[in-house]
């Protein structure tokens, strides 16, 4: 009986994962706000790590590393690697120091969401030598990082629902 909720939990999340990309990469459905649009699959894993052990939560992170990254479409792996570990850092941490609740995932979330897309920014923009790098780091970056933080409180929330309504007892 137990693994039957797993199982239905995994499924859910998978599902979730693959309607979000295909929410986040297609053209002119979710508005663009500000000059961004939002990484939904950043902060869909992310959510999912704060509920789940190390290892699931790890390759949730990697399925929605590869579709980030088949989304882009210019820099395989980059997404793939990184949340993949940050994930299962993700389930290392709530399951065994921390408690899961909205401030603490709120923080995580943001923390987690601006360092990747930074970091995404510093690796494959500003090294590559492009220029206007600071133009387009305000006009687009920044509401993209702000954009996926808001969407990462929904998806928090949907999570959580999901997470206890599927609940092995």
């Amino acid at each position: 009986m137990d693994r039957k909720f797993t199982a239905a939990r995994y499924f859910a999340y998978g599902l979730e994962i693959l309607l979000l990309f295909i929410l986040q990469s297609t053209p002119n459905l979710l508005p663009e706000l500000f000059g961004g649009k939002p990484l939904l699959l950043l902060p869909a894993a992310i959510t999912i790590a704060l509920f789940e052990p190390e290892i699931p939560a790890m390759f949730f992170g990697l399925a929605s590393g590869v579709l980030l990254d088949l989304g882009y479409g210019d820099n395989i792996g980059f997404y793939t690697v990184t949340l993949a570990l940050v994930c299962f850092l993700l389930g290392w941490i709530f399951r065994d120091y921390m408690v899961v609740n909205f401030l603490n995932a709120t923080a995580f979330t943001a923390v987690i969401t601006a360092g990747l897309i930074c970091l995404y920014f510093l690796l494959f923009y500003i090294f590559s030598g492009k220029s206007g790098a600071g133009y387009y780091f305000i006009n687009h970056y920044v509401s993209k990082i702000v954009y996926t933080f808001l969407c990462g409180i929904i998806l928090y929330f949907l999570n959580k629902g999901l997470f206890r309504s599927l609940l092995d007892y």
